[in-house]
């Protein structure tokens, strides 16, 4: 990896790993909501069509998985373009002597 992507890299991990320090109070915080909710009224009424309607958790789980396709399809597009524009990029990059060099050390 480039020198240049370690700092990006290290700021990325930071953002993942306070997204993922969120899942504790945001679960307390709901949990806390629907405690007075329900302790105000134990009964609702039910939602026309519900059974046609996804529960959060399955609307949640869908859209993960579409997302993921979406990243996974992107990165292959992107991948492949890169790859494609390497003769013009490696030259702009200096990249040939690196290239020469790992071979030569493989």
């Amino acid at each position: 990896m480039s020198t240049i992507l370690e700092p990006v890299t290290e700021i990325q991990e930071r953002i993942v790993q306070a997204i993922g320090d969120l899942k504790q109070p945001v679960t307390k915080a709901v949990s806390t909501v629907v405690g007075f909710v329900t302790e105000r009224r134990s009964e609702f009424p039910a939602v026309p069509f519900a059974e046609k309607l996804p529960t959060p958790v399955e609307l949640i789980d869908n859209q993960a998985k579409f997302a993921t396709n979406v990243v996974r399809s992107t990165k292959t597009v992107a991948t492949a373009a890169a790859k494609a524009a390497a003769p013009v990029t490696d030259q702009l990059l200096d990249r040939r002597a690196q290239r020469k060099a790992t071979v030569a050390a493989a």
